[in-house]
């Protein structure tokens, strides 16, 4: 039987080739119509309001503050390798709540998953995260509850932290 040490980053390596290889069969889905826009993030396009300034820490307990251009939020994270996560935020669009967890690798890399209701406009989302230091990958999944027309979206997005 493998220990957790060496299943753990297998199994991080194998959720990465997945985020990836779904990005991909995105991106080739969107070249039968080109529908691009440029928009700025909203908080369903970045759902887990990442902890940025922290605020106050007891152990392996931190709330921390984020800030972004379209909102802010409020999130309360605990634990250290093996963590959860709950979080608030009000953006252009509405408020937010989300739960979520993950595990963060001794490297810094970490792996999360974030289920977030948008409020003002009745959205569930689910989001896959892989982080590196200076960069990420996501992919996610927004579903709108009682909109009657509404879309669901799929999106996948990379990114590096300067």
């Amino acid at each position: 039987m493998r220990s957790a040490s060496t299943l753990l980053p297998r199994c991080s390596s194998l959720a990465a080739a997945a985020c990836l290889a779904c990005g991909c069969a995105a991106v080739q889905a969107q070249a039968l119509s080109a529908n691009y826009t440029l928009t700025a993030p909203s908080l369903m396009a970045e759902p887990e309001v990442v902890p940025v300034s922290p605020l106050a820490a007891w152990g392996p307990v931190r709330l921390s503050g984020a800030r972004s251009g379209s909102g802010s939020g409020l999130s309360l994270e605990a634990g250290e390798n093996w963590f959860a996560r709950a979080g608030l935020g009000r953006s252009l669009e509405g408020d937010a709540l989300s739960l979520g967890g993950g595990y963060r690798f001794t490297s810094g890399e970490a792996l999360s998953m974030t289920v977030t209701r948008q409020l003002g406009q009745e959205r569930l989302g689910l989001a896959v995260r892989y982080d590196w230091r200076q960069s990420y990958l996501r992919l996610s999944y927004d579903q709108p509850l009682r909109t009657p027309g509404a879309v669901d979206r799929l999106r996948f997005s990379a990114g590096v932290r300067f």
